[in-house]
């Protein structure tokens, strides 16, 4: 953010002044000229390390420095065999850490990659979907339940807007986020009319305004402050110190006493001094640090077996020594796409073939027979319910996204693609029965409810939590007829929505009615 704004004070007018921003979003020349000037929108690491200074520094050990004394002593003895080996050996031991460590890090690049947030944003008066780095300050950005905050933003327009903000606040409940301004000076927690980068919107919806990108957002300056900070070692790292301090100590003593002994018998002075460091140099334990390193990649290569990323080898000691880990569990990395698998209509349960957002599969019956098209024509009040209650848009791949992709909440996005798959045109739908208004799920009422205009009514299309969307109903469709809901209806609805949650599938139940 710049530090010469306090976008939190100023009027949404103001903000769009101040940034040179419109509400129907910026050019294509705008957004060039801005990417040049503040670079690309993410975290960059300030003291990045050359890979040639990462190998040297794996030479830092104690325990390999004595071991390289112990080799250019070995060399004055003219014993060069016992010097090459324990050179050979600090050496083999640098490069084991350091290609774990390299390893590890072109793995989390990967991962980095994998998750590469999106952003909806308005340019040129249309809604697109662009990588996150490309956004640039002065940008219009839509936000949807479900969605990362791409960038620090000044809220312009909202809807029951909640945020997530506990990565920086700790806030553990949804803050409600607003558009008027705030006087005075506060504290972030206080700045409600703004959303960070690296939360996410719990509810509702709303449109920003990009006041800070990268290293000058919120997280930033966090991420900066953190690359600030000395890292400690591990307690087996302290551990091998000490040991190496030891073995140094004990070395030099006995190198004296035998050299003194030596002395002492009349030995002549380069005896004496080749006799003394010659079994004081036996004292240090030469093979120690490459048998430490091979255990440690032994470990690192069974984490990895099992998905677990190391960067550094001396992690995989830590992890070994520790006895709890208390985690707050916020969420879960993932692809952020959701696919329809097991359909209830009426008793009857349907599965769905096929991933992803193609709407390409088969809604297959209780026998494993596709239906046909007379059947899926029977049940389309079914999918046009959930396309209806939905406002995701699915579209084919192109020259920025390799397979088909969503703009909207992945949840949606399933039920369109699900739609899809029963041959009804969601897109077609949505330009038909246009939405009136649309009131956005929460975790009160668990449901989300759209009213559109259909055929001279005012239809309202539901979806939500199973037993909350129940409470609402006083009829069910069965598949073929609508009739009265009974206690055994809404008992068996409970039983499968209780048997689908085992399975770990996320439920949802339908509704629709005609509203005054």
């Amino acid at each position: 953010m710049n530090d010469k704004h306090l976008y939190y004070q100023y009027s949404v007018e103001e903000v769009l002044k101040v940034l040179n921003g419109r509400r129907e979003g910026l050019t294509d020349d705008e957004v060039k000229q801005r990417l040049a000037f503040y670079g690309k929108n993410k975290l960059v690491e300030i003291n990045k390390v050359p890979l040639i200074f990462k190998l040297l520094a794996q030479f830092k050990d104690l325990m390999a420095i004595v071991l390289m004394i112990a080799g250019f002593i070995n060399i004055y003895l003219q014993d060069y065999r016992s010097a090459i080996i324990l050179f050979v050996i600090v050496f083999i031991n640098a490069l084991i850490s350091f290609f774990q460590e390299y390893k590890a890090e072109r793995l989390m690049d990967s991962l980095k990659s994998l998750v590469q947030a999106k952003a909806k944003v308005i340019r040129n008066g249309k809604e697109v979907e662009i990588d996150g780095e490309q956004i640039v300050p002065g940008d219009i950005v839509v936000m949807e339940e479900g969605d990362a905050v791409p960038a620090d933003l000044r809220v312009i327009t909202e809807n029951n807007l909640g945020a997530n903000d506990f990565s920086l606040t700790g806030e553990s409940n949804p803050v409600r986020k607003f558009t008027h301004t705030i006087p005075g000076e506060v504290e972030i927690a206080a700045r409600n009319n703004l959303v960070y980068m690296g939360t996410t919107v719990a509810t509702g919806n709303g449109i920003g305004i990009v006041i800070a990108t990268g290293m000058k957002t919120e997280v930033g300056r966090i991420a900066n402050l953190s690359q600030q900070t000395v890292a400690e070692l591990s307690p087996l790292q302290k551990e091998l110190d000490t040991l190496a301090k030891s073995v140094t100590y004990i070395t030099l003593v006995v190198g004296i006493i035998l050299f003194l002994m030596a002395m002492f018998l009349k030995f002549p002075l380069k005896e004496a001094f080749i006799f003394a460091v010659g079994i004081a140099a036996s004292c240090v334990p030469q093979g120690l640090p490459a048998q430490v390193a091979v255990a440690l990649s032994l470990a690192a290569g069974r984490l990895a077996i099992r998905k677990a990323v190391v960067k550094k080898l001396s992690a995989v000691e830590t992890l070994g020594s520790t006895h709890i880990i208390c985690t707050d569990k916020t969420g879960t990395l993932t692809t952020n796409e959701m696919t329809v698998q097991k359909l209830l209509i009426g008793t009857r349960v349907y599965d769905v073939t096929e991933i992803g957002y193609e709407p390409k599969g088969k809604i297959l019956d209780d026998q494993g027979q596709a239906l046909t098209k007379e059947q899926l024509k029977a049940l389309s009040v079914f999918f046009e319910t959930g396309a209806l209650a939905s406002n995701a848009h699915i579209s084919a791949p192109d020259k920025t996204h390799s397979k088909w992709y969503s703009i909207g909440d992945p949840t949606e996005s399933a039920l369109i693609t699900l739609a899809g798959k029963a041959g009804v045109d969601a897109a077609k739908l949505d330009q038909q029965f246009f939405e009136v208004k649309e009131f956005t799920f929460d975790a009160v009422r668990k449901r989300m409810s759209s009213l559109r205009k259909r055929d001279g009514k005012m239809m309202a299309y539901v979806k939500g939590a199973p037993m909350n969307v129940l409470s609402c109903c006083t009829h069910v469709w069965d598949g073929t007829t609508t009739r009265l809901i009974t206690n055994q209806d809404r008992e068996f609805i409970s039983q499968k929505s209780d048997e689908f949650a085992s399975m770990a599938l996320r439920n949802l139940g339908y509704a629709y009615r005609e509203v005054p």
